[in-house]
């Protein structure tokens, strides 16, 4: 930031006062995220990180996106199936309703059962409230936390997932300023 005062060429010191503004702001907008994408990182990222996680599959249409997860559970391989919808994010907390399950063969399961299989096998990052079939995913390890974000509606088109993003920012961390050049 060049400084009326000083001589041409010299940086002038920040003030501090701006500190507490974001780097980025922004209004309302749609992010597109390609589900091939989100699959292939969510099976980096996450499936075999814990012992019963093993394969994502994603697909959506409207404002519902399945998730397919294969389980191990007790050493017994199978596939489950959630209906999610309302998605939404808050700071750097994905939260949905969950309209259905369905086990092996398309049985429906209990969301308690579920539940219980987060609670004992990804406790750290999801959470779902069987009496209200909140599902709760924490997103903290992956977005920065100067990050806020909050979506308004999300749909399914194609392999795309569209998040209708509400007006949001971006800060930087106050550790990463540092003091000008003299």
């Amino acid at each position: 930031m060049l400084d009326g005062g000083a001589s041409p060429g010299t940086l002038s010191a920040m003030s501090s006062s701006l500190l507490p503004r974001p780097l980025l702001t922004w209004e309302e907008f749609c992010l597109r995220i390609d589900l091939d994408i989100l699959e292939l990182w969510l099976n980096r990222e996450v499936a075999g990180k814990t012992e019963a996680l093993r394969v994502f599959r994603l697909a959506g249409i409207g404002d519902v996106v399945e998730l397919r997860v294969k389980l191990a559970v007790e050493g017994f391989p199978a596939w489950v199936s959630a209906r999610l919808s309302e998605l939404r994010i808050y700071k750097a907390m994905l939260g949905c309703h969950v309209e259905s399950v369905r086990g092996p063969l398309g049985i429906p399961l209990p969301v308690g059962v579920v539940a219980s299989l987060l609670r004992r096998h990804a406790a750290q990052w999801a959470s779902l409230d069987a009496d209200d079939r909140i599902l709760l995913v924490d997103l903290r390890r992956w977005l920065p936390a100067s990050l806020h974000l909050h979506v308004q509606d999300v749909r399914c088109a194609g392999r795309w997932l569209e998040l209708e993003l509400a007006p949001g920012t971006f800060g930087l961390s106050l550790a990463s300023v540092r003091e000008p050049l003299e």
